[in-house]
């Protein structure tokens, strides 16, 4: 994957640095590290010193924890211009999630040395960082109560609903779904088994909701998957 400059990339308008002036652009890219991954490179593990911020530029990343069985837990995948990471600016922290690409992700890197110089020569910078983690603050909220709330079913229609859009960087709509995950990986994110998910599809498809041919996902009827992640279609 060829790395795309800040200002060509095509969802920069989600980034944290969407309105800093040219010279605080450069600022920026002098200060950060911008690395590519290939879909299964871990950028960094649960437990590991978290030594600044990942944020996602391209592609897409899965956020995730194990148990002591060893099995994942997916819990969120991010998205362009989503924080990757958490960090204390007055400390030593560890990360507290394992991250791995999805696809092919450009990522940028800020040590906390260099993101505290930033935030104090550029308080708009500021600003923008905290929407990006209150975003990933109210994503991780609804994850909760949707595991707690929400019928399974309801979890995979707002998950499919929720990749309709993924694959289009300005966040177009799209019935083709090009599943980049697993039928373990789609169970990891709802919370159920692998078996459970693999009959809660078939149950759509079923249903005339989607149609599925190996990777490749149809969205056939919008407004009762829609109605399904809202508890209210038969």
């Amino acid at each position: 994957m060829r790395r795309i400059p800040c200002t060509q990339c095509p969802t920069h308008h989600h980034c944290i640095v969407r309105d800093l002036t040219p010279d605080q652009l450069e600022d920026y890219r002098a200060a950060s590290v911008c690395a590519t991954y290939r879909p299964r490179q871990i950028l960094f593990h649960e437990g590991a010193p978290a030594d600044g911020l990942y944020f996602l530029c391209l592609g897409a990343v899965k956020l995730f924890q194990s148990d002591r069985f060893g099995r994942d837990h997916i819990l969120t995948v991010a998205g362009p211009g989503d924080v990757l990471s958490e960090l204390s600016l007055d400390g030593p922290e560890t990360h507290a999630v394992s991250a791995e690409a999805l696809s092919e992700c450009q990522v940028s890197h800020l040590s906390r040395d260099a993101l505290t110089a930033l935030l104090q020569r550029h308080p708009l910078l500021g600003v923008r960082l905290l929407s990006a983690l209150g975003r990933a603050l109210g994503a991780a909220r609804r994850k909760v109560g949707e595991l707690a709330l929400k019928r399974a079913e309801g979890r995979l229609a707002e998950l499919l609903l929720q990749l309709s859009h993924a694959d289009d960087p300005h966040g177009a709509w799209s019935a083709h779904v090009t599943l980049a995950y697993s039928r373990r990986e789609i169970a990891e994110m709802i919370g159920v088994s692998t078996e459970t998910a693999i009959r809660l599809l078939a149950r759509l498809k079923q249903k005339r909701v989607i149609e599925t041919d190996h990777r490749e996902l149809v969205v056939i009827d919008r407004e009762r998957l829609a109605r399904l992640a809202n508890h209210d279609a038969p």
